[in-house]
């Protein structure tokens, strides 16, 4: 394996059954980088396990809605699959996927890339924004897994590529296309709704850059569409604290009280669909703008394996092989 470079993918992970839910939160809530408790080694545990107990019903009711279970793994899957297939065509790479906070988790994927002996290892995070509670999150964890099982290679973070003219590009096409299955797919009659996970204020207020790359995505999108009508809003807050806005949902409303009849939502922090894009955005916000009076309203799929998805991937791949003095051992 010592020519051989291993990328990592790293995403969120998601339940594979309902009774994984609540395991699957306590992970999340125990993630010393979002969530920052004093006397965190004590108190970090029963904090996850009380917080995991509580949104576990209605966790669930999302996941049991979309299947039982989360659609993130087979998505990741498909896209490690295209991306194995196309640096085939360039180099000798394997592909491997790292989920945070369900299977396959860090630890176990550390232990394989050390098994296997690679050298050199390519870190993909797949959020094109970084922030620290998702891309740093998750490199934060593989570092620290590698210093526990005492493994030391060449590694390399990509830590952002939102920026990737494929990765616009197929955005692009996405909108094109659920655009024309529209009744009218004239754009002057359709409010076109960027929708991007929100982010705690504190984290922004703290130097996170993600609302700035996440507004850079929707500018640069802007700029290709020339869509009469656009609007950048965040989704999925949870908790008492302020949050980056406006808010999905008070979006979709003021753009009923309008007189909207036409809605594309496009997930622009997401290239996997899961149970925020299929249950939060699919189902929950369709009934509230059924409800607030939009006729006709259709969310944009996700990039999940679009060619030119896997372009981009494949592009900053090459770009961190070239550029081999951003390998830093651990």
């Amino acid at each position: 394996m010592k020519n051989k470079i291993a990328v990592v993918l790293f995403n969120l992970g998601g339940p594979d059954s309902l009774e994984a839910v609540q395991p699957f939160l306590f992970n999340l809530f125990s993630d010393p980088d979002i969530f920052k408790l004093p006397l965190g080694v004590i108190t970090q545990k029963p904090f996850a396990r009380m917080i995991a107990r509580r949104r576990n019903e209605e966790a669930s009711r999302g996941y049991a809605a979309i299947g039982g279970k989360s659609p993130l793994l087979e998505n990741t899957q498909r896209q490690a699959d295209a991306l194995t297939q196309a640096l085939a065509t360039v180099g000798d790479y394997d592909v491997h996927i790292c989920m945070r906070y369900w299977h396959p988790l860090t630890d176990r994927v550390v232990s394989e890339l050390q098994h296997t002996g690679y050298k050199n290892i390519i870190l993909l995070p797949l959020y094109p924004q970084y922030s620290l509670t998702t891309t740093g999150s998750s490199y934060n964890e593989f570092i620290r897994q590698c210093q526990h099982q005492n493994y030391h290679p060449q590694v390399q973070l990509i830590d952002y590529w939102h920026d990737n003219e494929a990765y616009l590009d197929a955005i692009v096409d996405g909108i094109h296309e659920a655009q024309h299955a529209l009744p009218d797919s004239d754009p002057a009659q359709i409010e076109l709704l960027f929708s991007a996970h929100g982010l705690p204020q504190k984290f922004i207020d703290a130097g996170d850059p993600y609302e700035q790359q996440i507004r850079a995505t929707y500018e640069a999108l802007c700029a290709r569409l020339n869509w009469p009508r656009t609007n950048l809003c965040y989704q999925s807050r949870v908790g008492p604290l302020k949050w980056l806005g406006p808010y999905t949902k008070d979006m979709i409303q003021q753009c009923a009280q309008t007189g909207t009849q036409q809605m594309l939502v496009y997930p622009i922090a997401f290239v996997s669909d899961h149970t925020e894009t299929l249950y939060e955005l699919g189902i929950q916000y369709a009934q509230l703008a059924k409800a607030s009076g939009i006729n006709h309203y259709r969310v944009v799929p996700a990039l999940n394996d679009h060619p030119k998805l896997i372009q981009a991937l494949m592009e900053k791949v090459q770009s961190a092989t070239i550029d081999k003095t951003r390998f830093q051992m651990i």
